[in-house]
């Protein structure tokens, strides 16, 4: 058997082994927490603080226990973690809208959403200018072939 299905097993019985420990059975006595802990210090002024931590330290441990520990499935547990997804939500209420933004409010808006790195910029548009691969010659003798332009 297990060390947690044997405390399981005597918590069902704790009352039947309280009440033969006080008919006269001997027991481990605990110790008492008192009341104000500075009553547990020495009277040396240093380090008082410190043994305060210690002594509260002291308390925690005896409460945080193991058959204290409840156990609970990992499907419940993934359930409680899931997190919901709030995305029709959402949409639902940005459609709710009466009024729409102006296209340059949303463009400020998007602008300063933006990093300030380089990488978080806009690429800008270079304007090239229109070349062509044919001359002003090879134009004119287009024009005299096929039009009868100037010769």
């Amino acid at each position: 058997m297990s060390a947690s299905l044997v405390r399981k097993a005597l918590d069902l019985f704790k009352d039947d082994l309280i009440e033969d420990s006080k008919a006269g059975t001997k027991g481990k006595k605990k110790a008492q927490p008192l009341q104000n802990p500075t009553e547990l210090i020495s009277t040396n002024k240093r380090g008082v603080r410190k043994q305060l931590k210690r002594l509260q330290r002291g308390r925690r441990r005896e409460t945080l226990t193991v058959k204290d520990k409840v156990t609970v499935s990992a499907i419940e547990q993934y359930k409680r973690q899931k997190k919901e997804d709030h995305t029709l939500d959402n949409l639902r209420y940005i459609r709710s809208f009466k009024t729409k933004v102006n296209r340059n409010v949303g463009e400020k808006i998007l602008e300063h959403r933006r990093g300030r790195l380089a990488k978080d910029q806009p690429k800008k548009k270079r304007k090239t200018k229109e070349t062509t691969v044919f001359s002003e010659e090879d134009f004119l003798k287009f024009e005299a072939e096929y039009i009868g332009g100037k010769k």
